[in-house]
């Protein structure tokens, strides 16, 4: 695979797990879709995806109405994840077939790949890390990821409270400074890839590189288990800088389309 494809096959899988362990969760692929909705109030977590390159004007149009058919009746809504690879032949004019069929362009992520991270450019926090591994670690990653992007508690909880998501691939880090938790980052080994996910760090304690180190942490520990190299992340604005510092490459983006 390219950098690109597994940017949204460890991406697709990372929703997938959600899906899998939530109680209403929906797997589905059909003619060039596919589905990996978790059921959740948090609606970007009820995700599809294109499976193939969209290639006309109808060919979006029925995709999309597929999508609606599969997807229609989650509440409160779902997100399409359109990666610009499976759009690069019809971004001229997709925007309006989306709003035809009451999609959103909501957010714009840049797909990141990285073979080798590079050395720190900065001294990095001591901090000590602590695995999620019990119903209080979880509730603690919950917790920075509702703080640091500003989700209602329940939310977070609904996602991350689930014993049966952190197994196997898929496992996360605490970052504690003292005797308190202020980052942390999660890792999904899929695609052959370490998949870097919901990194956040406690407000008030940004811009530190507790949100680097823990991040590091967490990639390390899946190359040593794994003996993988190649790490992928999906990267906010904001975040964007600190990735291409630390060795990561834009590889491919996504515009979420979401209803409304």
């Amino acid at each position: 695979m390219t950098p690109a494809e597994t940017v949204e096959h460890n991406l697709i899988e990372f929703f997938r797990q959600f899906a899998a362990t939530q109680p209403f969760g929906r797997l589905a692929q059909r003619d060039g879709v596919q589905v990996a909705a978790a059921a959740a109030r948090f609606m970007m977590f009820n995700a599809a995806f294109f499976s193939t390159p969209v290639t006309a004007e109808d060919d979006l149009g029925r995709r999309l109405e597929l999508l609606w058919g599969l997807m229609g009746d989650l509440r409160p809504g779902w997100a399409l994840w359109a990666s610009d690879d499976k759009l690069r032949g019809v971004s001229s004019w997709a925007g309006e077939i989306f709003k035809r069929h009451e999609l959103y362009p909501a957010f714009r992520h840049p797909g990141l790949a990285c073979e080798e991270l590079a050395p720190p450019s900065r001294h990095l926090p001591k901090v000590e890390f602590r695995p999620v591994d019990d119903c209080a670690s979880r509730r603690e990653f919950a917790r920075l990821n509702s703080h640091a992007f500003h989700l209602p508690p329940e939310w977070c909880l609904e996602l991350y409270d689930k014993e049966s998501l952190w197994v196997d691939r898929f496992s996360g880090f605490l970052a504690y400074a003292g005797n308190r938790p202020v980052s942390c980052a999660a890792t999904l080994v899929a695609a052959e890839t370490i998949g870097v996910y919901a990194v956040a760090t406690l407000p008030g304690h940004e811009r530190r590189g507790y949100g680097e180190a823990v991040t590091r942490h967490a990639v390390e520990c899946a190359q040593s288990r794994w003996g993988l190299k190649r790490s992928i992340l999906q990267a906010t604005q904001a975040g964007l800088p600190l990735y291409l510092r630390m060795g990561y490459r834009v590889v491919t983006a996504f515009t979420v389309y979401c209803t409304r």
